[in-house]
């Protein structure tokens, strides 16, 4: 439906339809540009902070990451994108006992993606954008170079972390690419998670979980990380897939017992 506005003085006809659209190309163009990611970046940093410095901090098994960054052992560490927040404080840790052992984070070239890019550089992380292999969307896949970029860093003995349900979903399942990426540089998969006493739930695809400050926070790690081979059959790489699905859920129901209950109540 046409509806008649003023412009310089003569009386038009415009669609709302195309008012909105011209409105949303605007507002994508600005949230999308440097400056204002950069703004924001800063602001989620200095949040981030709030949250982590005002809480009570418990880790447990980070001592497998510490040990693997001492020892040069690459590592792919996985997280649910849901409780990707505050994992690079996580990281963070590690890298302050043993600098010269970097972490490598994958995160897409979609726009979102850039920014959690920006994000993990202020953590100290190497910031690799995947980018598609098909042509069908810049947001989806790795290409050759990020490939080459993630396996010079493995062997200098970096470790990779990424959410292998990133950057779309389906919630809590493992795309391929993190299984392949493992079994092709013979890395460990290692699940991690954390959680807060106090949040709120975004209602996003992945039901985001927000951390707010003065809560108790809980870095958990798994036991041991999973290993899968490089000639494994279709079966073998399913079970492993399972397997890990199976750990970075439990390890994320154990983060958050210990961060609820300020305690770990048992070991699994």
């Amino acid at each position: 439906m046409a509806q008649k506005w003023k412009i310089l003085g003569v009386q038009t006809n415009i669609e709302w339809y195309d008012v909105k659209t011209k409105f949303k190309q605007l507002l994508r163009r600005i949230t999308y540009s440097r400056a204002f990611q950069s703004l924001i970046c800063w602001l989620l940093f200095a949040y981030m902070n709030l949250v982590f410095y005002s809480s009570r901090r418990i880790f447990v098994n980070s001592e497998i990451l510490t040990n693997a960054s001492k020892n040069k052992t690459p590592l792919l560490i996985v997280s649910w994108h849901n409780r990707l927040m505050m994992v690079p404080f996580l990281t963070k840790k590690t890298a302050k006992f043993y600098p010269d052992s970097r972490i490598m984070s994958l995160a897409s070239r979609h726009g979102d993606g850039r920014f959690v890019g920006k994000v993990m550089e202020k953590f100290g992380l190497i910031s690799i954008l995947g980018s598609t292999r098909d042509g069908r969307k810049a947001s989806r896949g790795i290409d050759v170079g990020s490939f080459k970029r993630i396996f010079n860093g493995f062997k200098q003995g970096y470790s990779l972390a990424l959410t292998p349900d990133g950057p779309r979903g389906p919630n809590q399942k493992i795309n391929g690419e993190a299984i392949n990426i493992a079994r092709i540089a013979k890395v460990g998969i290692l699940p991690i998670s954390y959680s807060s006493s106090r949040f709120k739930r975004l209602k996003t695809w992945d039901k985001f979980t927000l951390p707010l400050p003065f809560s108790t926070l809980c870095f958990y790690c798994d036991e041991a990380a999973i290993y899968l081979n490089r000639d494994a059959s279709e079966e073998e790489v399913e079970k492993v897939k399972n397997k890990i699905e199976e750990r970075m859920n439990l390890v994320q129901e154990k983060s958050q017992e210990v961060a609820t209950k300020g305690y770990l109540a048992a070991d699994f």
